[in-house]
């Protein structure tokens, strides 16, 4: 049967998730200490921090310094995560999404100053309320943990999401010109110097990753373009000139708090309140994406498990206080937490796992103390080129491999549209290309199984027994039904695509169509719809639908005209009746009421016949009515002279296992009639009425002493009785286990 199934990568040598190995040996990269590796990763968080920190804070130039309000965000709130809730191989640091989100607030609050009358440090506190809101929200995503959704995004969609933070760093500082600040100039001849600083710095660090991989490499190479751009100034082409420093010189200043005092926070609300909100509750579900998408990422790449939906409600709390302290919160920081992985070790048990994170803290706490007398000195193409660098470490580097696009071609191509998506929508893009590609995985592989077994060629019969006349002549007809066993949830794309494989499947032979649904736990309204279409389509064509197994509101959403049986037993049961519908009126077994012996009494003489008939007693079994239970000890044996008997493990067959049907003519309780062993099965009477006829053991011995060769002839039609019983429950096992 054709299928369609989602590309998935072939077992190849996985790279390094940060990227560097793209560029190394086979072999594994010796292990940083977790004080080099928390310097590399300090060397990104620094330009990251004072880039977006100098974007974030740009209102605020005229009451403070911006180096000192950027430099105190990187380092304090980073430091409170990381005393606090300490995780092995995570850095906790203002991430582009909470920082770029950040300064949409704080310009949305500054511009509501003159109005409102709002001095800097108020507008401050207008923009931590704010923040503080968004991580309520973040907190409440955590306690109603929905972080758990984040299992059920696709590789892709990990991926990608990752790709595009990577992606938005870069374009970030293409637009800024590599930190010329030429936006309007881009291929100005002091644009392209500090594009080429930039690009010198990535290039300086990877060679020193490859040549000596414990040594901060990023960190050396900025220090070394900012030396050789001091050396220029001799020229006239340093700092000031041709490159712009990293921040402007000033005195120390420590943090700027928030004042809380005479705020109109009620005309605020009015003013500005849904702009500050719709802001607030985009930071909590971006971060809180971002957040989860990297738990996920640790759990399988690095084998470090942790509880995401705790990992928020923890991060929430501190990122409140840090809000109201008018600071950029920090959170998970993926790009700073792959490099320090890639340097410290990938797996769980690596000790700078541990150590790294304090070592980042501390070392960010000494740059935002010290970063005053020293950080001006630093060409913004330096940091810019960090930035750069940061970024191309983001996208994980599967997502490079041309084997990976080659083998895994339907992933590599979802992977780069959620992260292009990113690096132009943003952030709130790329969770809807997410979800979107995300829900197209799912109904792609749900439709691809929705098929669990087709079976075409009469391989299935119902459990219900017939006689030999009748069996024989249903049994080369059974390649008109065709039986589809579905299974997983039934969506509108899911339905659509079975009801076209349906189509496709069936052959002209087939007159009847059964659906076994009993592995489907839910079908949406448009499935439905599909499935009423597809029920009246081939009614059109001559084929008898039906659906075994639906649920009861399925059931009576599906409407009157979609036929619908319990179970796929009886559904194949309304097949093979219709069947014999077809058999000529000659050729169907007549059973006159006089004829009570049915199958047990072919071919013994009228003499005999008629003696045994004087031994049989006649039942009633009401509807609902049990004849015998699993356990008893009588050894009569009993035919079926009209209406049908169900076999079950108990009575009702609704607790137990139906084992067959028996109908007019038909005998049942041979086994104990013969050996004598207690009864195996329950028996009665299901929906309707049944009349049978008992004949006991001990008064058809007494028969067998007056008529032995009619008693052998009986013997002989129960042994043909069981074993055309037993190949049906042959046939019937090897069905199930196919």
């Amino acid at each position: 049967m054709p299928s369609v199934q989602q590309s998935r990568p072939a077992p190849l040598q996985t790279p390094s998730p940060t990227g560097w190995n793209t560029l190394e040996p086979e072999a594994a990269a010796p292990q940083a200490s977790g004080a080099a590796a928390a310097w590399s990763a300090a060397a990104v968080t620094v330009p990251h921090a004072v880039g977006l920190g100098l974007l974030a804070f740009a209102p605020l130039a005229g009451d403070h310094s911006l180096a000192a309000l950027a430099l105190w965000s990187a380092a304090l709130p980073g430091l409170l995560l990381t005393l606090v809730v300490p995780r092995p191989g995570v850095v906790y640091a203002p991430t582009t999404v909470v920082a770029l989100l950040f300064a949409a607030v704080l310009a949305t609050a500054h511009g509501a100053a003159p109005e409102l009358g709002l001095s800097a440090r108020q507008v401050l506190a207008v923009s931590g309320a704010t923040v503080a809101l968004a991580f309520v929200f973040q907190w409440l995503l955590g306690v109603l943990r929905l972080a758990s959704v984040a299992r059920f995004l696709p590789i892709s969609v990990t991926h990608g999401f990752a790709a595009g933070v990577g992606l938005s760093m870069v374009v970030g500082q293409v637009r800024n010109g590599f930190g010329a600040g030429a936006a309007d100039a881009l291929w100005d001849a002091r644009t392209l110097w500090h594009a080429l600083a930039a690009l010198t710095v990535v290039t300086l660090a990877w060679a020193l990753r490859w040549r000596w991989p414990r040594a901060p490499g990023l960190l050396t190479a900025v220090a070394l373009v900012a030396l050789a751009v001091a050396l220029a100034g001799v020229w006239g082409a340093g700092l000031g000139d041709v490159f712009a420093p990293a921040v402007q010189a000033s005195a120390f200043a420590g943090p700027l708090w928030p004042d809380w005092t005479g705020i109109p926070w009620v005309a605020l609300a009015q003013q500005h309140g849904s702009a500050l909100v719709v802001l607030a509750l985009l930071m909590a579900l971006v971060n809180s994406l971002e957040i989860m998408v990297f738990n996920q990422e640790l759990e399988l790449d690095h084998g470090l498990r942790g509880n995401a939906n705790q990992a928020l409600r923890r991060e929430s709390l501190l990122g409140v206080l840090c809000g109201l302290a008018g600071m950029i919160p920090a959170s998970t920081s993926a790009s700073r937490s792959r490099i320090l992985l890639a340097q410290a070790g990938g797996s769980g048990g690596a000790p700078g796992l541990a150590s790294g994170p304090r070592w980042h803290a501390a070392i960010m706490l000494g740059v935002a103390v010290t970063g005053a007398w020293w950080l001006h000195w630093v060409p913004m193409a330096g940091l810019a080129g960090g930035l750069v660098l940061a970024g191309l470490l983001q996208v994980p580097a599967l997502m490079w491999s041309l084997r990976y696009a080659r083998r895994s071609r339907v992933t590599w191509a979802q992977s780069w549209q959620v992260a292009l998506v990113f690096a132009v929508m943003g952030g709130v893009g790329a969770l809807v290309a997410g979800l979107v590609v995300a829900t197209f995985v799912l109904l792609h592989d749900s439709a691809a199984k929705v098929l669990r077994h087709v079976r075409l060629d009469g391989e299935l019969r119902s459990r219900r027994l017939r006689r030999a006349g009748s069996d024989s002549w249903l049994v080369p007809r059974m390649n008109q039904v065709a039986v589809f066993e579905l299974q997983g949830v039934m969506s509108f794309g899911v339905a659509a695509h079975l009801a076209e494989q349906v189509r496709m499947l069936l052959q002209p032979r087939h007159r009847w169509v059964i659906l076994d649904a009993a592995r489907v736990p839910a079908w949406d309204s448009t499935a439905l719809a599909q499935l009423r279409a597809l029920v009246r389509d081939l009614a059109q064509q001559g084929i008898a639908g039906a659906v075994a197994g639906l649920d009861p509101l399925a059931r009576d959403h599906a409407g009157e005209h979609v036929r619908s049986f319990a179970d796929l037993d009886r559904a194949l049961e309304w097949a093979e009746a219709g069947i014999l519908l077809q058999r000529p009126l000659d050729q169907r077994p007549a059973h006159p009421e006089r004829d009570l012996l049915g199958e047990i009494g072919e071919g013994v003489g009228p003499e005999a016949g008629a003696a045994l008939l004087a031994l049989l007693v006649p039942v009633a079994v009401p509807a609902r009515s049990v004849v015998f239970s699993a356990g008893d000890h009588d050894r009569d044996l009993l035919v079926v002279q009209s209406g049908h008997i169900t076999l079950a493990t108990q009575w009702p067959p609704e607790t137990g296992l139906r084992l067959a049907t028996v109908g007019p003519g038909m005998a049942f309780g041979d086994m104990a009639f013969l050996n004598g062993a207690a009864r195996t099965a329950s028996a009665g009477a299901e929906r309707r009425p049944a009349q049978l006829v008992r004949l006991s053991r001990d008064q058809f011995d007494a028969w067998a002493r007056l008529y032995p060769e009619a008693a052998l002839t009986v013997m002989n039609n129960l042994a043909m009785i069981g074993a055309r019983r037993l190949a049906a429950t042959t046939r019937q096992l090897r069905a199930v286990l196919e």
